[in-house]
């Protein structure tokens, strides 16, 4: 069985970012390729409730937690992205549960 996590962050973005969304994902898949271990990254847009969700898929607990303590600390290849977050909803941290 895999041992991967899963990160997973639900938000609203500012009114004037909705237009620069696609532009600012693509911004941080770059970001967080500088990290290791990243498996995968997925952005899912809003249906109705004007949240949106990144789901982040990692080889482990520590490398997604390096990326995730970067990202609260305002490193600056997240800045584009965190100055255009409203809202954080929530952030966490998911590992498969076992039979």
């Amino acid at each position: 069985m895999s041992s991967h996590v899963l990160e997973l962050a639900i938000f609203k973005i500012k009114p004037e970012f909705k237009g620069d969304i696609s532009r600012l994902r693509i911004g941080l898949r770059q970001a967080l390729k500088d990290f290791p271990g990243l498996i995968e990254f997925q952005a899912y847009e809003p249906l109705g409730d004007g949240c949106y969700a990144d789901v982040a898929k990692w080889e482990n607990y520590e490398c997604a937690l390096a990326a995730a303590n970067a990202f609260e600390a305002g490193d600056q290849r997240f800045l584009p992205y965190l100055q255009a977050i409203e809202t954080l909803t929530f952030m966490g941290h998911f590992s498969a549960q076992k039979a």
